[in-house]
């Protein structure tokens, strides 16, 4: 991997491995968080390939920075949507992963925290495939009666409700901050990406830029109403991997 590009005025030159780490830390501030959306997308700014899936655009190195953020993180952000299409369960984590959080003093896991108004999910996501893994919360609304969220709370996910007919983005990041887990990785979708930028909460912008084109109609990263006024970001770091794929890093302000 090679630095192309950093606001702080480190000049291009490879990456080693503890380099890429510190580059992708979350810089927690005075809130007490860090808000890191990250996507992936083609170069003719497709999030999916023909299947559907983020999987089928995804390159090596990209699955290995994705992999390094989710080490780096308190909390894995998505949507319901995202959640179901490309089959989200609690996370589990790889040996280097474990040894990252570890080195770093974060939880043993990450807490995946979905995003749902419905509940229109399956109680399994609590679970990994027979592997240790991190809590869940599900942060949906006051609208579910207990009979409708006593299934979630039976497979011991954790069930916030937070406002009427959507979920208020602000208090459920302000939640996870106050109780210690500020450093948050969203990995969409597009609809959730909309939310959290038009309510001012997303800090920095992650985005790999896939070197393939795949037509199609699809989303774009960010999907809903024109967000007004447009909300402003900064180029902080841009990355070249040896496999073609470019990662850029924007940051708010």
């Amino acid at each position: 991997m090679r630095l192309l590009y950093d606001e702080s005025g480190r000049p291009p030159k490879s990456l080693t491995g503890p380099e890429l780490e510190q580059l992708y830390v979350h810089p927690v501030g005075p809130q007490g968080r860090w808000l890191r959306t990250n996507f992936v997308t083609t170069l003719d700014g497709s999030i999916y390939g023909p299947d559907g899936r983020s999987g089928s655009i995804n390159t090596e190195s990209d699955h290995q920075l994705f992999a390094l953020q989710r080490a780096l993180a308190d909390v894995i952000l998505v949507g319901a949507g995202t959640a179901r299409v490309e089959g989200y369960r609690a996370a589990d984590l790889a040996p280097w992963q474990r040894e990252v959080r570890e080195r770093r003093g974060l939880a043993a896991f990450p807490t995946l925290v979905i995003v749902t108004a419905t509940l229109d999910l399956d109680p399994v996501i609590a679970r990994a495939d027979g592997a240790a893994s991190g809590p869940v919360i599900i942060a949906t609304t006051d609208d579910h009666d207990a009979a409708r969220v006593a299934p979630f709370r039976q497979a011991g996910i954790d069930v916030w409700q937070l406002g009427h007919g959507a979920v208020r983005l602000a208090e459920l990041v302000d939640r996870l901050a106050g109780q210690g887990t500020g450093r948050i990785l969203c990995e969409g979708g597009p609809r959730l990406h909309h939310g959290l930028i038009a309510a001012g909460l997303v800090d920095e912008l992650a985005i790999t830029l896939a070197p393939t084109v795949v037509g199609g109609e699809a989303p774009r990263t960010v999907h809903g109403d024109w967000i007004a006024p447009a909300q402003g970001f900064r180029p902080d770091k841009v990355l070249l991997a040896d496999d073609q794929t470019l990662f850029l890093s924007y940051v708010a302000g």
